[in-house]
């Protein structure tokens, strides 16, 4: 995980996100799934920025009840961090 010192909350990265997805769905599954979501948008792995991540997490959110549940933790901890952030960077 990458981390901002500034305000001590890890970056949301892609390898923590289809982590988090494999925890309820197993890996193959989350890999599928997040591949999906990711050409669906039209974007390439790996999806690194916290605005990309959102948009895929979003798309996760859509696809069933466990993925739901990823697709929100990953949006949660990104609107967190960017939100820690600014007031850093302020």
């Amino acid at each position: 995980m990458a981390r901002a010192e500034d305000h001590g909350q890890d970056r949301p990265t892609e390898k923590d996100a289809v982590k988090a997805l494999a925890d309820l769905v197993g890996a193959q599954m989350a890999e599928g799934l997040w591949n999906l979501s990711v050409q669906a948008l039209g974007l390439h792995r790996p999806v690194e920025t916290p605005a990309e991540l959102r948009r895929v997490a979003e798309h996760v959110m859509e696809i069933g009840e466990l993925s739901r549940v990823a697709g929100r933790s990953l949006k949660v901890r990104i609107i967190t961090y960017e939100a820690l952030a600014r007031t850093v960077q302020a």
